[in-house]
């Protein structure tokens, strides 16, 4: 009995990682039905994250110029926000150039930290989009040291700039280790699914944030 056990236990074990995955592909089955086949971007010859960080060297820049021209060439290069490919690592969603704030944000991390920049990743549960009043949820961004300097960086604006940014926090900012970025990228994978299952079975069409085409 008690071998049976410990093969149940196991076999649970292993069953637990496929259930979740497949339970997470059928959730986001809509949604990723309205996206279709994505393809890799080019913007200006950078087509992954390796790309930009040679992009941002033969740039020439350092200290804050260097950042902010990462953290522009990100927000060009995420030419669609969206919410249908949450599956994606932040490498793929660079590569074809969509995604939401944590994966853009974790692609600018990568770019900055490859660089030599002392970068963290924080979250707030709700803030203010300055640029976008319909907007009521959380969001990820990053906050970046220089020579004992702190400032908040973020990709999801062309007019964001090191410490000067398109949202305002309303609730406390909290540091964001993976364990915190699994649970709010888990968040938006179901109020993602949910709401593009919602349209699907409606008729109606999906919120405006789960799909938003970008000038660059």
């Amino acid at each position: 009995m008690a071998r049976s056990n410990r093969f149940d236990s196991v076999a649970r074990l292993l069953l637990s990682p496929l259930l979740l995955l497949s339970g997470a592909a059928v959730f986001m089955l809509p949604g990723a039905l309205r996206l279709g086949k994505t393809r890799p971007t080019d913007l200006d010859g950078v087509v992954t994250i390796e790309d930009a960080i040679v992009a941002c060297k033969d740039s020439g820049l350092n200290g804050w110029a260097l950042v902010t021209f990462a953290q522009n060439l990100v927000r060009r290069k995420f030419a669609i926000y969206t919410t249908r490919n949450a599956w994606d690592s932040s490498a793929r969603a660079f590569e074809h150039g969509m995604g939401y704030c944590t994966q853009y944000n974790l692609a600018l991390k990568e770019i900055l930290d490859r660089l030599g920049f002392r970068t963290q990743a924080v979250f707030c549960p709700k803030v203010r989009n300055l640029a976008d009043p319909r907007w009521a949820m959380g969001h990820t961004w990053l906050r970046v040291t220089i020579d004992g300097r702190e400032r908040d960086v973020c990709a999801g604006q062309l007019e964001n700039r090191p410490g000067h940014n398109q949202f305002m926090p309303l609730l406390p900012v909290l540091p964001a280790p993976g364990p915190v970025l699994f649970l709010t990228h888990l968040g938006v994978v179901l109020l993602s699914g949910f709401v593009e299952w919602k349209a699907t079975l409606t008729g109606r069409p999906a919120p405006y944030w789960t799909y938003i085409e970008r000038p660059i």
